[in-house]
C-alpha cells in the first residue's frame, strides 16, 4: 500500500467514524437522559461488576456505569472521580466530530486530523491510569 492509498484509507476510516458519529448521537443522548431519570434506580443491580464481587478489586471499567449516570444528572466532577474514561470519551467523541465536521463542510479538505487510533490510546491510558489508582485505593484502605 502507497502514502496515497494510506491516506484515502485514513480518510474513508474517518468518514465511516463519522457516519456512526452521527448515527449514535440522538439515540445514546436520549438513553443517557432516560437512565439517569429511571433506568439506573429501576436495573441498578444489573449493573453490578461480577469481578468486584468475586475478586473484592475494581475491574478497569468500574465505576462506568455510575460515572455515565452521573454526567447525564449533570454531576461532571462526580462523574469524573468514578470513571474519567466517560468523560474522556465524551472530549473524545466532540473533538473527533467537530474536527471532522470543520474538516468536511467548512475546509473542504479531511486534510491531516488526530487519527482514530489516537483517541483510543488516550482511552487505553485514562483507563489504565483509573484503574492503577483504585487497585491501589482498595489494597491500602
Amino acid at each position: 500500500m502507497n502514502s496515497t492509498d494510506k491516506m484515502m484509507h485514513k480518510y474513508q476510516v474517518d468518514e465511516v467514524f463519522y457516519v456512526i458519529g452521527e448515527i449514535i448521537f440522538l439515540p445514546v443522548l436520549l438513553f443517557g437522559f432516560w437512565f439517569a431519570d429511571h433506568g439506573f434506580a429501576e436495573y441498578k443491580k444489573l449493573f453490578e461488576c461480577v469481578f468486584w464481587r468475586s475478586t473484592g478489586l475494581p475491574c478497569p471499567g468500574c465505576g462506568g456505569t455510575r460515572a455515565f449516570y452521573y454526567l447525564f444528572r449533570g454531576e461532571v466532577v462526580q462523574s469524573f472521580v468514578l470513571n474519567p474514561v466517560v468523560l474522556y470519551g465524551v472530549a473524545a467523541y466532540l473533538h473527533f466530530m467537530l474536527m471532522t465536521c470543520y474538516r468536511k463542510h467548512i475546509k473542504k479538505d479531511l486534510g491531516k486530523g488526530i487519527t482514530i487510533q489516537y483517541y483510543l490510546y488516550g482511552a487505553a491510558a485514562v483507563l489504565l491510569m483509573q484503574w492503577a489508582i483504585k487497585i491501589m485505593q482498595a489494597v491500602f484502605n
